[in-house]
């Protein structure tokens, strides 16, 4: 076994390793058995107060969250990562959780507000607050307890509905949802407290690109307003940043900025504040398009998001851009707030996902093919004279069925992983779905046979022309068709039923076969599940085939369900909604013309881990 501990005591960060113990089906235990020390400074405590201490007493909070526990006891090999604020750190941290067995876990430990930033924030005078992403209060200064008229109260798990009643609670709570609904990283607005007038900025905590919570910082709005320059708290919070934030006025030039835009952009603070996009030469050229979308928010009054590339340092970047109103201290409009994303790596992201797809593809694919020609050259050239014919086309038969078992998983494994990704077409086309499933039966209704199986089809239409994706359905159908052969019985029965109901086509495949157990319905559908072999059913599979039909299916705007029962039969059921491409008219035979003669390659390929 790896030693852990030498890993850990290099690591940068605080990690902690611990055993897990399952009690109960819903209680588990977690001891913490090594530290290193970062954690030790990072938790404010000592060796002492943590080894052999159970995680959930160090850190209670995440010991209360459902969600959190679920997620553990149902961990596989992806790491996880969640994020909690934690109220005797006064700060959210984030957890990622690597699972090396099932009983011992790595939990790296992350802050996600800086020292410093929270430093700044906590100084005396500073009126704040700290909401997590279910908007409930985690933490605020007693003058801002003071002002909402709660000095004497616990602040921790309110909300604005618990601090200032249903009427102005709801103004307050609806104003924070929708800044973390936006997932913009700043805004400001009027605020009234007490009778007072104040700016409340409004400030993201971010895990991961996900909205985790929101710094709430108000300022008087009395005499000078503090700008990013002058280096106070909201300066901290805002140069924090790694997105840019600028305000602009109302006639397009710039009022303010943070760092990380000056940064980027390679400009001094005097070569921006005062002037317009087109006296910046870094900026000139999106004069025009920053015009027009200063406009749309100022006449509009809504805010805009668009993507928006910009060339620095004759280098093309892409970002996302966040535009929207600012108000003076009379309600009038007073300019704009635009927050800016560089989102130029997702661009080098999708060209990595797909080169790596047409590698991996090629790689896994290759030795396959190899295997199958080599085995058509064999079975060419051996001599019908041979005394193990017999048995030479025995062990021909085993490398080949094996050969097609393996091109199966590599086949669902890529698709599955291209679905995960995004990287996965939908094709629709016009076509007759009842002709098209009934092939489909047919040619399977031989093979079903053979395994002393009869295959039953049946309609309530005889024709019915809607678009849909022929070889994904064809994947489909066959899939289904496999596990009703694989897992039935002897002398069983297989019915395909298909229902036209308008707006929707149904389609059921049910079986006479073994049947699943009703507590393990729920995860039939699950990436990489099996059901315990389907009641160790002497046919394999890698779990990864029901997955993939669900996503199939779903990325058609379909549905499906299962039905079963224990010694029974199993009955699965899909619903499509029936839609008809308005360019196509006649029915599309391009799948038949092209591919109908490999339907039963691709069926013995499906059908290669049942024995006969």
């Amino acid at each position: 076994m790896v030693d852990y501990r030498e890993v850990f005591r290099k690591m940068p960060m605080p990690v902690l390793f611990v055993k897990y113990k399952l009690i109960s089906n819903e209680q588990f235990k977690m001891k913490i058995e090594f530290i290193n020390e970062e954690t030790l400074s990072f938790l404010n405590k000592t060796s002492e107060e943590l080894i052999n201490k159970e995680f959930f007493d160090i850190l209670p909070e995440f010991k209360d969250d459902k969600n959190f526990t679920y997620k553990i006891q149902n961990m596989d090999s992806d790491n996880i990562i969640y994020t909690k604020y934690v109220r005797s750190l006064n700060n959210f941290i984030k957890i990622t959780i690597q699972k090396i067995n099932d009983e011992s876990f790595i939990f790296y430990l992350e802050c996600c507000i800086e020292k410093r930033v929270l430093d700044n924030i906590k100084k005396k005078g500073n009126i704040f607050f700290v909401k997590d992403k279910d908007n409930k209060y985690m933490y605020s200064s007693y003058s801002y307890k003071e002002l909402s008229g709660n000095a004497n109260i616990d602040i921790y798990g309110l909300t604005d509905f618990d601090l200032y009643g249903a009427e102005i609670g709801s103004k307050y709570f609806e104003a924070t949802k929708e800044f973390i609904d936006s997932k913009q990283t700043y805004t400001k607005e009027n605020c009234n407290l007490n009778n007072n007038v104040y700016l409340l900025n409004k400030y993201s905590i971010l895990s991961d690109d996900e909205v985790v919570g929101v710094i709430g910082v108000l300022e008087t709005i009395e005499g000078k307003l503090e700008r990013i320059s002058d280096g106070g708290v909201i300066a901290e919070i805002l140069n924090n940043s790694s997105e840019h934030i600028v305000f602009k006025d109302v006639n397009g030039i710039y009022l303010d900025c943070n760092d990380s835009f000056l940064k980027d952009l390679n400009v001094k603070r005097e070569d921006i504040i005062g002037k317009a996009n087109c006296n910046v030469k870094a900026l000139s050229s999106i004069n025009d398009s920053s015009i027009k979308t200063d406009l749309a928010v100022i006449n509009e009054k809504k805010r805009i998001i668009y993507t928006q590339e910009i060339n620095i340092d004759e280098q093309v970047k892409e970002f996302e851009i966040i535009k929207e109103l600012f108000l003076d201290s009379y309600g009038n409009v007073a300019g704009v707030i635009a927050t800016g994303r560089d989102v130029s790596h997702r661009r080098e992201i999708e060209k990595l996902q797909q080169e790596f797809f047409v590698n991996i593809s090629h790689e896994l694919r290759t030795p396959l093919n190899l295997i199958f020609s080599s085995l058509q050259i064999i079975k060419f050239i051996k001599k019908e004279s041979c005394e193990k014919a017999r048995e030479f086309n025995k062990y021909i038969n085993i490398i080949e069925q094996n050969s097609k078992r393996l091109l199966k998983l590599v086949n669902n494994l890529i698709d599955s992983t291209k679905m995960k990704c995004g990287y996965y077409k939908y094709n629709p086309k016009n076509g007759n779905v009842v002709s098209f499933i009934e092939d489909i039966s047919m040619s399977v209704a031989e093979f079903a046979k053979q395994n002393n199986i009869d295959l039953i089809f049946d309609t309530n239409v005889e024709e019915k022309i809607m678009a849909f994706d022929f070889e994904k359905l064809e994947r489909i159908m066959l899939n289904l068709l496999s596990n009703s052969i694989k897992y039935n019985k002897a002398n069983g029965k297989i019915e395909v039923l298909l229902n036209d109901c308008g707006d929707s086509f149904n389609i059921a495949v049910r079986d006479t076969g073994i049947g699943i157990p009703s507590d393990k319905l729920e995860y039939i559908f699950e990436r990489f599940r099996q059901v315990e072999n389907r009641l160790r059913k002497s046919n394999e599979g890698s779990g990864i085939g029901l997955s993939l039909v669900k996503d199939l299916i779903e990325i058609q705007d379909g549905i499906i369900e299962v039905k079963s029962e224990l010694g029974i039969g199993s009955e699965f059921k899909i619903k499509l909604p029936v839609k008809v491409l308005s360019e196509e008219h006649d029915f599309n035979k391009e799948y038949f013309d092209n591919d109908s003669n490999d339907l039963v390659k691709r069926m013995n390929i499906e059908f290669s881990d049942i024995y006969l």
